[in-house]
């Protein structure tokens, strides 16, 4: 079974690069965001910085890119990089939230984004080539601004487009055996493009660094429909879903409980890593990874 890495911005905690949405929020806006960024997701803060800033949200994204991109190249010159690590990992497709370069840059100092799709909006085909992996950005890149997913419009209209594609009728409403088009992607009768959503459903994903919050509904919903057409077609799913723990046990709370909870109960599977801090949590990370093509986890 292929694997692709799904990395979330937690590896940037681990170099002490990740900058957090509080202090972006606060970095490129003037107003007062503290109670904003406690309460309320992602997607909620961004609305509210777009609703109030004399900023449209096109400068917002942009100031979003550079600001991250900035803190990213902080870590290209650090021996001892998790992200270097990653690199050289034996597995060729990742999948990452992540705008910035950090994974690129970490493989190769030279390397220089390319335009990969016509999509200016969207991100079901932008990906990155570097040192033999392809890196998906599935949300957006800081060298395409409008391309990064922050707002419920955005986050909507990525979720219908996928969703049309993946439950879009191929069969006549006669035919009761199936009549979806990712029936016939799966046993072989129809091929796909080269989207990235397409591995949820036929390689191994192995999430890290990937915090899971509520406002990431693309990605909870392709979890909850592959575990919807595990019961209904349990012959057609062959692929597994791992969620690698990273944070330290200092740093968990109630909410980590109730996600690792939901997430066993779609089908992932957790593994608990050794480690009281990020870094050592990562590094038990990137030995499990090593490891993940003997087919012994």
């Amino acid at each position: 079974m292929d694997k692709t890495l799904f990395i979330g911005n937690g590896i940037n905690y681990v170099d002490e690069i990740a900058i957090s949405w509080d202090d972006l929020l606060g970095s490129i806006s003037t107003e007062d965001t503290k109670l904003i960024s406690k309460m309320l997701g992602m997607t909620l803060r961004f609305e509210y910085i777009d609703a109030v800033s004399p900023k449209n949200s096109k400068e917002i994204k942009k100031a979003v890119a550079e600001k991250t991109q900035e803190k990213a190249n902080d870590i290209i010159n650090k021996r001892d990089s998790i992200h270097r690590e990653i690199m050289q990992l034996p597995l060729t497709s990742i999948i990452t939230t992540n705008y910035e370069y950090s994974l690129e840059l970490s493989a190769d100092k030279a390397f220089l984004p390319v335009q990969s799709t016509k999509e200016t909006r969207y991100s079901f085909y932008r990906k990155q080539q570097v040192d033999g992996k392809t890196i998906y950005h599935i949300h957006g890149e800081c060298r395409y601004p409008n391309s990064i997913c922050l707002g419920f419009e955005h986050y909507a209209g990525m979720l219908e487009k996928m969703r049309g594609i993946l439950v879009k009728d191929t069969k006549s409403a006669n035919d009761k055996k199936h009549v979806f088009y990712l029936y016939d992607v799966l046993s072989g009768t129809e091929n796909s493009d080269d989207a990235w959503y397409y591995h949820f459903f036929r390689n191994d994903i192995i999430f890290l660094g990937f915090g899971f919050d509520q406002s990431e509904e693309d990605i909870w919903w392709l979890i909850t429909y592959r575990r919807q057409l595990m019961e209904k077609h349990p012959i057609l799913i062959h692929n597994s879903l791992i969620y690698l723990d990273t944070t330290p046990d200092s740093k968990r709370n109630d909410a980590d409980e109730a996600k690792e909870k939901v997430l066993s109960a779609m089908g992932v599977k957790i593994i608990k890593l050794s480690g009281k801090t990020y870094r050592e949590k990562y590094k038990s990370a990137i030995n499990y990874l090593k490891n993940i093509n003997g087919g012994s986890n």
